[in-house]
């Protein structure tokens, strides 16, 4: 078995995408119920430990930290799955993003890809809001992200942005 540092955002994680969810703000009238979109931009960086073993990928580790909308700081995943596909990985997994205006928990889409050979590898994909807390309670929207990953040292940089 080898192993290969490659990021995902169960990656931003995750992995890279919580970092896109804002809060929605409802109407004060309980008759009017449209929620205002709240647009979010993210900026992270850290490790990921990834294994390929034949062309089953696992994700064991995503950390970073950064700045976000809503004081969102804070990346991390683990958990995440996927498979090779000539010089692409495709993954999917849990993700999230916290801080000093609460947490965000994503779930990263199975479309997600990093592509590249040698040690960079570039990184894009989306994520769902699935729960939230804090200020952010009651979020929910998709993400994008997009960003590069060093197979050699594990350090990433992921850009999220989107609205909800």
């Amino acid at each position: 078995m080898r192993k290969i540092r490659f990021i995902a955002p169960a990656v931003v994680a995750a992995s890279v995408a919580a970092a896109a969810v804002a809060p929605t703000y409802a109407p004060a009238s309980p008759a009017a119920h449209a929620a205002k979109a709240v647009s979010f931009k993210g900026k992270y960086s850290g490790k990921a430990s990834v294994v390929v073993k034949g062309s089953s990928v696992t994700i064991s580790s995503v950390s970073g930290s950064g700045s976000g909308t809503n004081g969102l700081t804070k990346l991390s995943g683990s958990k995440g799955t996927g498979h090779t596909s000539g010089s692409c990985a495709f993954f999917s997994g849990p993700a999230s993003i916290s801080g000093s205006g609460g947490s965000v928990s994503l779930s990263v889409k199975s479309s997600s890809k990093g592509c590249g050979t040698g040690n960079l590898i570039t990184v894009s994909g989306t994520a769902s809001a699935t729960g939230s807390s804090g200020k952010l309670k009651g979020t929910k929207g998709t993400v994008s992200f997009s960003g590069y990953y060093n197979r050699g040292s594990g350090a990433f940089s992921v850009t999220f942005k989107g609205s909800v």
